[in-house]
C-alpha cells in the first residue's frame, strides 16, 4: 500500500537541473582557486530553488563547510540579521572558539548580551563577520547560503552587499535565492540586486520551470500509477512548476481544474483533527518555526488544538511530516516544506481564527527576553488587537534593533509605535514615554539609516510636539536638532536658519543657560551656511559669552551642554576670522584645539567631529595636504571609536579622507573606500563617497565601475553641490578618455548652468570648465583633421563660452581663506593652458606653468616669502632607460645628459598633485613635439618619462595609454618606462614576498594589516592570472615587473 502512494519531489534524485548544477559547481571549482563569487538563484515561488540548493550544498564534497541562514517572511515584525544569525550560531557549534577571536560576533548569538550600537558597531559587526568567513576560508573553502531574500530584513541585506563588495581572493562562494516573481518594481531587494549584479564576482542563475517533456516525466516519476493521459494533463496544469506538479499529483486529480490554494490544501484534509490545528497554528508562526515556540503556543490553546499530552503534539507534528506539509531542519526547528503550503493554511483561516492565533502566541511570548521576541511579539499583538501590548513590545523592540546596529528595523518598530500612541488610552502607555520621545528617536534612526528626508520629517514633527506642550525650553531644544538636519541637505539653508532664529526667539528671555548658548551658537552656524560670515561671528561670540556665564555660575547639569555650546561657537568663530583674514592657519587650528579640549571627555561627538574637520579644512586651503589628510584620519578614527562615522561630520571627513588621498597619488587607500561605496551604506553617504571616489574610478581607467556610479549620481546631484562638481569634473574626463569629446562638453555645459545657480561652489565650477574646455579643444581638433572647419568653429565657440564661465566664477566666487589658494590657482593655471589648444598645438609655456603650479611648494615658499625650491619633474633614469633613450634618440640623450648633471633630487610627491602634473606634461610633451627645433624635443622626452612614470605608480591606465601612444609617434617609445599593471604597493608587497617573508613580517615592514596584505597579494595574482603567491612572485619577474628603479 505505501508502495502505491505518490512520492515527493523531494524523495528523488534531481530532475532536469543538470545545467544549473554544473554553473553552481564551476563558482566552486573557481572559489576553491581563490576566486570568490556570490551567485543570485532567482525563480518562481514553487519552481525548485531550493532543491536545487540541497542537492548541491549536500554534494559539496570534502574541504567544503556549507552552511546556510533563511530569511523569513516576519511580516512587520523586522528581525534583524536573521538568516546570519542563524548562520554564526551554526558556525559557532561547529567552531566553539569563532566568537572569541571575533567578539564582534557576539550580537548574533542566540542569548548572548553582547550589542552592536550605532555605524561603528555596525561596521565592526560587518567586518567581524568578513574576518571569520576569511578565517574559515583560509582552511577550507567555505560555501554560505542565504534563501529566500525576498524576504530578507535591511539589515540582512546591507550585510549581504558588504560582504559581496570584499570578495577579493576568500575561498568563498555566497549563494542566494530569491522569488523573481515576489520582486516588483518598489520591493526593496530590487535596487540591491541591481547593484549586486553589476560586480565582477556576481552572477545570476534563473532557474526556469520544466519543458512540456520534462514536466511529464517528473509527473510519471512522482506517480507511477497515472495512466498517460492524467500524466499529460497534470504537466499541462502545473507549468512546468515542481511544486505544483509534486501537489496535483499527489491529489490524483486531472479531470478537474484546481486553484493552486485549493490544491495545497487538499493535502491539509488527509491530516487528522488535532494536527489540522497544529499546522493552523504553526502557519500563524510564520514559515519556520521552534519546537519551543509551538510548544508554548499550543498548550495555550488546548480547546483549539485538541492536545491532552506533550506526546500528542509529536504525533501531531510526525502526521505533518508524513504526509510532506512540515519539514524538520535541526533538532528543535520546523518549517513548511514550502512556503505557499504555509500561505494558503493561513490564508485559509477565519478573521476571528487568525485573531485567537495571534492572541494566544502573544500570551506564550509573554517574559521570553530572547533575541527577536519582542519583534515578534510587537506583531503578534497588533495582529490580535492587543495595542496596548503592540505598543510596549515595538518600544523594547526599537531599543534591540539599536543595540543590533540596526537603525532601519528600529525605525520600523518605532513608526508602528508611533501609529499606537494615539489609539492607546494615556494609563496604559509604557511609563516614560511620550509621543516626543519616540518621534525625537525616530529622527536619529531615520538619519542613521540615511532617510534624512525622513529624518527632516521627524524633526519637523517633535517641534510641533514640542510647542503643543508650551514648553519653551523643549521648543528650542527641537528647533536646535531640526536645524541640524536641514543642514544636512543642500539648498535647506535658509529654512534652516529661520527654525533656529526661532529656537532663539523663545529662550532670548531666559537667564544664562545651556540651552541658551546653543541656540546663539545655532543662530551663528546657519549664518555661516548662508554666507553670512559677519553675522556668524556676531553669533558666536554671543554664544561663547553666554556659554561662559553658565560654565562659571551655572547648575553642573548645565555645565556639560554650555561647554560644548562654547566649542561649536568657537568653531565657527574661528572659521569666520579665518575667512577675512584675522586668523592665521595655525590660529585657526589652535582655536580648533581650544574646542576640542572643551568638549574631551563628554558625549558631544559632533562638536569634537567638526573640530577635526576644521582643522584639515583650513590646510588644504593652503595646500597643505598631508598635514590636512592627518587631521582628518584622527577625526576618522574618533568617529569610529564614538560610532558616528556616517554621521554629518563623520561623512564630511570621510569624502576629504579621500580626495586628499587622491590628491596626493595614495589611490590604494581611495580603493579602499571606494569598496565601501556599496549598497551596504545611507543613502546620502553612499551619493557622496561615490562621487568621490570617482576620481580614481576614472583616472585609473575602471569604466564599468564609473559608470555604474555615474548612473546612480544622476538624479542624486541635489543632495550636494560637491556632488554635482565632482560627478561633472569626472563624467567629462571619463567621456574624454573615450574619445567622446562632444558629450563632455554638453555635460560640462549643463552642469555649470547649474552651477551659476549655486554661489557656494563657483570655485569649484572652475574645474569642471577646465575639463569641459579641455574637450571643446579635443573636438576642434577632430573637426580640423576631418575637414569640417564649421565644426571646428563651433567646438572652439563652445570652448570659449566655458572660459567665459570660468572667469566668472573665479570673479564672484568667495575662497575659504578670502583669496585664491594654492590648489584654485594651479586650475586656472590648466584652464588658461586648455584655453591655448582651442586654436592650435597649445602653449608650451602654458602648460609648463600648470604643471609647476600644481607642485605646491612653490606657491607655499611665496606665501610665506621664500624663495621657491628647485625642482625637476623628471626621475633619474636608471642605466638601463639611458641607454635605451641613447639608442632610440642620441640628440635628446645627449642633452638630457646635461641636464641631469646638475639637477636636484625628484620632488616629494607629497607636496604636488602628481597625477595632474603628470597630464599637464603630456599635455606640454605633445605642444612641444609641434615646435621646431632639437631643444623643443628634448625637453618633450623629459617632460614624457615623467608623465609616464608617474602614471605607472598611479596606475592611471588611460593616461598611460596617451602618454605612450604620444611616445610612439615620436618614435621615443623604445625608451620609456616598463609599464606594469601592478600598483606600487602590490609591487612592494610581492617583492618581499620574493625574499621569503610571510604576511605578517610584510604588513610590520609596510606598516600596514596582515589582512590588508591578503587583499593586495590577491589584487596581484587576479591581474597576473596566477594562483598562488609563489606563481605571482615567478610572474612578475619574468614580466620584468619587480626590477627596482633608479
Amino acid at each position: 500500500m505505501i508502495a502505491d502512494m505518490p512520492r515527493l519531489g523531494s524523495d528523488l534524485p534531481l530532475f532536469a537541473r543538470d545545467t544549473e548544477l554544473a554553473t553552481l559547481r564551476d563558482a566552486l571549482d573557481a572559489a576553491k582557486q581563490g576566486r570568490p563569487a556570490t551567485v543570485l538563484v532567482s525563480g518562481d515561488a514553487g519552481v525548485g530553488k531550493t532543491r536545487l540548493l540541497h542537492e548541491f550544498n549536500d554534494n559539496a564534497g570534502d574541504g567544503v563547510l556549507t552552511v546556510t541562514g533563511h530569511c523569513l517572511d516576519t511580516a512587520d515584525s523586522a528581525l534583524p540579521y536573521l538568516p546570519f544569525a542563524e548562520i554564526v550560531g551554526a558556525l559557532a557549534r561547529e567552531h566553539p572558539d569563532l566568537a572569541t577571536a571575533h567578539p564582534g560576533l557576539r550580537p548574533l548569538l542566540p542569548g548572548h548580551p553582547g550589542t552592536a550600537e550605532g555605524d561603528l558597531g555596525r561596521l565592526g559587526l560587518f567586518e567581524a563577520f568578513h574576518a571569520a568567513l576569511a578565517d574559515l576560508a583560509a582552511d577550507c573553502t567555505v560555501v554560505i547560503t542565504l534563501e529566500d531574500l525576498h524576504w530578507a530584513d535591511r539589515s540582512s541585506r546591507d550585510l549581504l552587499a558588504f560582504l559581496t563588495s570584499r570578495l577579493t581572493g576568500q575561498r568563498l562562494l555566497i549563494l542566494g535565492s530569491y522569488r523573481a516573481d515576489a520582486v516588483h518594481r518598489g520591493h526593496p531587494l530590487r535596487p540591491l540586486l541591481a547593484e549586486l549584479v553589476r560586480l565582477p564576482a556576481v552572477q545570476r542563475l534563473q532557474i526556469d520551470p520544466f519543458d512540456a517533456q520534462h514536466a511529464a516525466d517528473f509527473v510519471r516519476e512522482l506517480n507511477t500509477g497515472l495512466d498517460d493521459v492524467s500524466v499529460a494533463k497534470i504537466a499541462a496544469a502545473s507549468e512546468g512548476n515542481a511544486f505544483l506538479a509534486e501537489e496535483l499529483a499527489s491529489a490524483e486529480t486531472h479531470t478537474v481544474t484546481f486553484e493552486l490554494a485549493e490544491v495545497l490544501l487538499s493535502r491539509l484534509e488527509r491530516l487528522p483533527d488535532a494536527a489540522r490545528g497544529v499546522v493552523r497554528l504553526a502557519s500563524v508562526l510564520g514559515r519556520r518555526f521552534t519546537y519551543r515556540r509551538l510548544n508554548a503556543a499550543a498548550w495555550s490553546m488546548l480547546d483549539e488544538t485538541g492536545l491532552r499530552h506533550e506526546r500528542e503534539l509529536d504525533e501531531a507534528l510526525r502526521a505533518a511530516i508524513s504526509h510532506g506539509i512540515i519539514v524538520q531542519k535541526s533538532p528543535d526547528t520546523y518549517a513548511f516544506r514550502h512556503a505557499l503550503l504555509g500561505e494558503a493554511v493561513y490564508s485559509d483561516l477565519l478573521p476571528g481564527e487568525r485573531i485567537r492565533y495571534h492572541q494566544k502566541i502573544a500570551e506564550s511570548l509573554a517574559g521570553d527576553n530572547g533575541k527577536g521576541a519582542e519583534a515578534e511579539l510587537a506583531h503578534h499583538a497588533y495582529e490580535s488587537g492587543d495595542l496596548r501590548c503592540a505598543l510596549a513590545a515595538s518600544v523594547r523592540a526599537a531599543e534591540e534593533a539599536v543595540e543590533l546596529a540596526a537603525p532601519a528595523e528600529a525605525l520600523l518598530h518605532l513608526e508602528r509605535a508611533l501609529a499606537l500612541f494615539e489609539r492607546v488610552p494615556a494609563a496604559q502607555r509604557p511609563e516614560g514615554v511620550s509621543e516626543l520621545r519616540l518621534t525625537l528617536r525616530a529622527a536619529a534612526n531615520a538619519e542613521a539609516s540615511g532617510e534624512i528626508k525622513r529624518a527632516q520629517s521627524y524633526s519637523a514633527a517633535a517641534v510641533r510636539l514640542a510647542d503643543a506642550s508650551g514648553d519653551p525650553i523643549l521648543g528650542a531644544s527641537t528647533r536646535r536638532k531640526y536645524a541640524k538636519h536641514l543642514l544636512t541637505i543642500e539648498g535647506d539653508e535658509a529654512e534652516a536658519q529661520r527654525v533656529a532664529w526661532e529656537a532663539w526667539e523663545l529662550v532670548k528671555d531666559e537667564p544664562p543657560r545651556a540651552v541658551k548658548a546653543w541656540a546663539q551658537a545655532v543662530v551663528a552656524r546657519t549664518c555661516w551656511a548662508n554666507r553670512k560670515h559677519q553675522d556668524a561671528s556676531t553669533w558666536a561670540a554671543r554664544a561663547i559669552a553666554t556659554a561662559d556665564t553658565v560654565i562659571e555660575s551655572g547648575e553642573p547639569d548645565e555645565r556639560g551642554g554650555a561647554r560644548a555650546a562654547k566649542a561649536d561657537a568657537i568653531l565657527t568663530e574661528s572659521m569666520a576670522a579665518f575667512r577675512f583674514g584675522g586668523l592665521s592657519v595655525e590660529r585657526t587650528i589652535a582655536r580648533s584645539a581650544e574646542a576640542l579640549d572643551l568638549v574631551r571627555g563628554l558625549t558631544w561627538h559632533e562638536v569634537e567631529l567638526r573640530a577635526h574637520f576644521n582643522q584639515g579644512l583650513v590646510l588644504v586651503e593652503h595646500a597643505r595636504v598631508p598635514e590636512a589628510l592627518e587631521h582628518f584620519d584622527r577625526g576618522m578614527e574618533r568617529a569610529r571609536r564614538t560610532g558616528d562615522k556616517w554621521s554629518t561630520w563623520g561623512l564630511e571627513i570621510a569624502v576629504r579622507q579621500v580626495i586628499c588621498n587622491y590628491m596626493l597619488g595614495r589611490w590604494d587607500e581611495v580603493d579602499a573606500n571606494g569598496e565601501m561605496a556599496s549598497s551596504v551604506l545611507p543613502g546620502v553617504v553612499l551619493t557622496r563617497l561615490a562621487a568621490a571616489v570617482l576620481l580614481v574610478d576614472v583616472a585609473r581607467g575602471r569604466f564599468e565601475t564609473a559608470d555604474r556610479r555615474l548612473d546612480y549620481l544622476a538624479d542624486r546631484w541635489q543632495i550636494d553641490g560637491q556632488v554635482l562638481a565632482l560627478s561633472s569634473l569626472c563624467g567629462a574626463e571619463l567621456d574624454r578618455w573615450r574619445g567622446r569629446p562632444a558629450d563632455a562638453v554638453r555635460r560640462v555645459e549643463r552642469a555649470t548652468e547649474w552651477m551659476s545657480r549655486m554661489r557656494g561652489y563657483y570655485l569649484a565650477g572652475v574645474s569642471v570648465c577646465a575639463a569641459g574646455i579641455g574637450a571643446a579643444a579635443d573636438l576642434a581638433r577632430e573637426r580640423r583633421q576631418d575637414g569640417d572647419a564649421a565644426g571646428a568653429k563651433d567646438a572652439v565657440a563652445a570652448g570659449e563660452r566655458l572660459v567665459e564661465r570660468a572667469r566668472f566664477f573665479l570673479e564672484h566666487g568667495q575662497p575659504l581663506s578670502g583669496t585664491l589658494g594654492p590648489e584654485g590657482r594651479a586650475w586656472v593655471a590648466q584652464l588658461d593652458a586648455e584655453e591655448s589648444r582651442l586654436y592650435g598645438d597649445g602653449d608650451p609655456a602654458l602648460w609648463r606653468a600648470a604643471a609647476d603650479a600644481f607642485d605646491y611648494r612653490r606657491a607655499l615658499a611665496a606665501d610665506a616669502g621664500e624663495d621657491a625650491p628647485k625642482t625637476d619633474p623628471v626621475p633619474k633614469l636608471s642605466e638601463q632607460e639611458r641607454l635605451d633613450l641613447a639608442l632610440a634618440d642620441p640628440l635628446a640623450a645627449g642633452v638630457l645628459a646635461m641636464v641631469e648633471g646638475d639637477r636636484d633630487a625628484a620632488p616629494a610627491l607629497d607636496w604636488a598633485e602628481p597625477y595632474r602634473q603628470a597630464y599637464a606634461r603630456w599635455r606640454l610633451a605633445e605642444a612641444l613635439l609641434a615646435a621646431p627645433g632639437a631643444d623643443a624635443r628634448v625637453q618633450a622626452a623629459e617632460a614624457l618619462f615623467a608623465a609616464k612614470r608617474t602614471a605607472i605608480e598611479l596606475g592611471a591606465e588611460p593616461l598611460l595609454k596617451e602618454v605612450c601612444a604620444l611616445a610612439e609617434r615620436a618614435r621615443l617609445d623604445a625608451a620609456m618606462p616598463t609599464s606594469s599593471p601592478l600598483t606600487p604597493r602590490e609591487l612592494s608587497v610581492l617583492r618581499l614576498v620574493a625574499r621569503g617573508l610571510t604576511n605578517r613580517q610584510i604588513g610590520a615592514q609596510l606598516f600596514i594589516s596582515e589582512k590588508t596584505v591578503s587583499v593586495h597579494l590577491s589584487r596581484a595574482m587576479a591581474k597576473l592570472e596566477v594562483a598562488g603567491r609563489a606563481a605571482a612572485v615567478n610572474a612578475a619577474h619574468l614580466r620584468g615587473y619587480l626590477a627596482e628603479t633608479g
